[in-house]
C-alpha cells in the first residue's frame, strides 16, 4: 500500500469519526488528531525509525514522515474551530510546521551529502530533536494526549 493511500485512509476515517462523535468541536479535534498521531507514533518507532544511523538511504523515510505530518496538520486545520484554546492550537501547529521544515531540510542535506558534511547533519539532527521535543508541551497545553508523545521522534538506536 502506498504512503498516500495509507494517509488518505487515515484522513477519511478520522473525518468520518468526527462527524459521528458526540462532544464539542475541541473534543472531536482532540480525539481524531490523537487517533492519527497514535498511528504516526507507531510508524516513527517502527517502519520509519532511523535505526543506528541516518544516511542517504533514509531519505524515503524522511519523505514519508513529512507526508504523514503534513496530512495530520491539514486534518487539524480542516476540523471545526475549537470553542476554546485557539492560541494553544496555533502554537502547536507552528511547532509541527517547524518540525516539518527541519525534516525537509535534513532530507535535502542527505540527498546532497558530500564528504565533510557530518557536522552540518549533526547540527540539523539537533535542531530536529529540539523541534520534536517542543511539540509535546504545546500539544499538552491544548489538551492532546497521544499527540504529546513525541519524545522518541528523533531517536537513533545505539
Amino acid at each position: 500500500m502506498s504512503v498516500v493511500a495509507a494517509v488518505m485512509g487515515l484522513v477519511v476515517s478520522a473525518v468520518a469519526d468526527c462527524s459521528s462523535s458526540p462532544g464539542s468541536p475541541k473534543q472531536q479535534l482532540i480525539q481524531n488528531a490523537d487517533d492519527t498521531c497514535r498511528t504516526i507514533n507507531k510508524r516513527f518507532a517502527g517502519d520509519l525509525a532511523y535505526g543506528e544511523g541516518l544516511g542517504a538511504g533514509d531519505t524515503s523515510k524522511l519523505r514519508e514522515r513529512v507526508a504523514l505530518l503534513k496530512t495530520l496538520r491539514d486534518q487539524v486545520r480542516k476540523m471545526p474551530e475549537p470553542e476554546a484554546g485557539r492560541a494553544e492550537l496555533d502554537s502547536w501547529l507552528d511547532k509541527v510546521g517547524d518540525y516539518i521544515t527541519g525534516l525537509d531540510d535534513l532530507r535535502g542535506q542527505l540527498q546532497n551529502y558530500r564528504t565533510g558534511m557530518d557536522l552540518v547533519l549533526a547540527l540539523q539532527m539537533g535542531v530536529n530533536e529540539d523541534a520534536a521535543k517542543a511539540i509535546g508541551p504545546a500539544a499538552r497545553r491544548f489538551g492532546f494526549g497521544e499527540r504529546a508523545k513525541t519524545q522518541k521522534w528523533e531517536y537513533l538506536a545505539s
